[in-house]
């Protein structure tokens, strides 16, 4: 195994000096003086970087984009492992045939969804579980992966960590507003894997995470590792997203980013790659009416709300974790815009371009599809291309299928649905306490 590494990687976005490695983040996901880590130096890119991996793999790509942040401390040939393993699925660029020659021929879907749990978050989670392992797994036997969901990230933290020796998955979340499917894939009974349905918002989940993650006494008795994007590993493993985008088009052309956005770490992952030297002509966020980042961004005041349930329910979160990354990666560099898309506009979008070229889009990618469209209406002469993240499979929401084309059948899931079981708690710290001081989940 390799020795972790002791230079200081990280550095909190609310005091520079207060500095950790990459053993020190992922033991401890919020630096003691507040703020979010943040890497302490950002690498730049080679000019001729995206010519030179055009023919590369996706895990080829991914390990040449990440290894700056992670090669000291894992090994040139760890590394290249870890990327093979977690990143064995396809990640294509998509343009919906029909709509070739109209305004909407310019956008395209990255579909990020081709993983174990259908969603863009496997990349990372799949990545921070390896890495984790590979870093900590000699020196602690029993690692407990904590998490809080509104859908996605809890699905890809139970696949990556079912069933692995000496790690275990608690996952919270709101017991409304996460899908059927969602929920299976979440709360499916397996080793390895504590579920927990919290009567209450994600923000509440949130809060739960946050409050055990900073309470001592918990981590002394075993480390509690996010999975949540606060963690920067799983933020850093989103980098090579844009990057690919842009290898896949011509050379030349100029590319915009959109990202629908809830915890804004996908978005910050982009303007990552960007301050990493990445040509993105535009980045968008586009949320739901659940977040403060278009008022921010318009106003300057940061309003902070309580969630309310919408059709794009991973996106419900009304204090978004990876704020002062972003705001700290968007201060001197590239500009940075966010827009707000409502649930009819969101049910239109996916009707439309059903319609029009018969693809169906998840109503998250629906929130990105709008918000591109509308982009391309206001600045569409200096842009060639528009990328939407295309972050879930749409088969995941059969409800807002249904409320959008009258069929919740439009798209089949490829993977089996167990039914959940869940331990189903109150807004209730306690109860969390309880689960984590106990053995559940670790085959005892």
């Amino acid at each position: 195994m390799s020795s972790p590494n002791p230079e200081p990687q990280f550095v909190s976005t609310a005091d520079a000096s207060c500095r950790g490695s990459l053993r020190d983040v992922l033991l401890s996901a919020m630096p003691p003086k507040g703020g979010l880590w943040v890497p302490r130096t950002i690498p730049r890119l080679a000019p001729d970087f995206v010519e030179r991996h055009r023919d590369s793999s996706y895990a080829e790509l991914a390990e040449a984009v990440v290894a700056p942040y992670f090669g000291e401390a894992l090994g040139p040939a760890v590394l290249r492992r870890l990327c093979q393993e977690a990143f064995d699925f396809p990640v294509p660029l998509v343009r919906p045939e029909k709509l070739r020659g109209t305004p909407a021929g310019r956008i395209s879907v990255l579909e990020l969804f081709h993983g174990p749990s259908a969603a863009f978050k496997d990349f990372a989670v799949r990545t921070l579980v390896r890495v984790t392992a590979r870093v900590l797994g000699d020196e602690f036997p029993q690692l407990t992966v904590l998490a809080a969901t509104s859908g996605d990230t809890g699905a890809a933290v139970t696949e990556a960590c079912a069933g692995v020796p000496g790690v275990r998955a608690v996952v919270l979340y709101p017991r409304v507003g996460v899908s059927a499917v969602q929920e299976s894939q979440i709360a499916r009974a397996r080793p390895g894997v504590v579920a927990l349905s919290v009567d209450g918002t994600f923000d509440d989940c949130q809060a739960l995470v946050k409050r055990a993650l900073a309470d001592e006494s918990l981590r002394r008795r075993r480390p509690l590792l996010t999975a949540n994007s606060i963690n920067p590993v799983r933020l850093i493993a989103q980098v090579p997203f844009a990057v690919h985008a842009k290898r896949l088009l011509a050379q030349g052309r100029r590319m915009a980013v959109v990202v629908p956005s809830g915890n804004l770490g996908n978005v910050g992952a982009v303007q990552l790659a960007r301050r990493m030297g990445l040509d993105v002509a535009a980045l968008v966020a586009a949320t739901n009416p659940n977040s403060p980042l278009p008022e921010l961004f318009a106003t300057g005041a940061y309003r902070p709300r309580r969630a309310v349930p919408t059709a794009s329910n991973a996106m419900d979160i009304g204090d978004p974790n990876n704020l002062s990354r972003l705001l700290a990666w968007r201060e001197g560099g590239p500009a940075v815009g966010a827009v707000t898309v409502d649930d009819p506009a969101t049910l239109d979008a996916m009707r439309r371009v059903r319609d029009a070229s018969g693809y169906v889009l998840c109503p998250h990618t629906a929130v990105g599809w709008k918000a591109a469209e509308d982009l391309l209406a206001a600045e569409g002469d200096r842009l060639d291309e528009v990328v939407v993240f295309g972050t879930a499979h749409p088969a995941k929401f059969p409800d807002v299928l249904q409320a959008a084309f009258g069929d919740a059948q439009a798209a089949r899931f490829p993977g089996a649905l167990p039914p959940p079981a869940p331990l189903k708690v109150g807004n209730d710290f306690a109860a969390l306490r309880q689960v984590l001081e106990s053995d559940a989940g670790f085959g005892r």
